[in-house]
């Protein structure tokens, strides 16, 4: 009976001692994973970081400005050209038309149509416009 109790608490130990040896190798696996995990949120960050810089310089108004003149020929206003309150914004004229189709809140035309002729004078008018 020694014997047998002996060969199986011996064949316990064993089997714990390889118990214990897997969890530790799968223990030291997943504190690699996270390790890795914790480099690549660092690469992020700082990524991010220097992301966030870039955009701050390039959406600064000299930044701006200086894209603006080399890019699109555009220069600051002048002092003529800034509005300082609404009621120096001009009132639209009685006689300009607004297409009701358009996107876009502005005049199409700065007179009114024109009431079409009869059929020979839009000929000779398309004649002309043809030359």
């Amino acid at each position: 009976m020694r014997k047998t109790f002996a060969a199986i608490a011996a064949f316990c130990a064993l089997m714990t001692g390889a118990a214990l040896m897997q969890l530790k190798l799968a223990v030291q696996e997943q504190a690699d994973k996270v390790a890795a995990l914790a480099d690549q949120i660092h690469q992020d960050e700082e990524s991010l970081r220097i992301l966030e810089a870039e955009w701050a310089y390039l959406t600064s108004p000299q930044a701006l400005q200086e894209q603006s003149i080399e890019f699109l020929a555009l220069m600051p206003p002048t002092p003529r050209q800034v509005i300082e309150t609404a009621k120096d914004i001009p009132m639209r004229r009685s006689d300009e038309v607004i297409r009701e189709d358009s996107s876009v809140l502005l005049p199409t035309a700065q007179t009114p149509p024109e009431k079409p002729a009869d059929n020979e004078t839009n000929a000779k008018d398309k004649r002309k416009k043809a030359l």
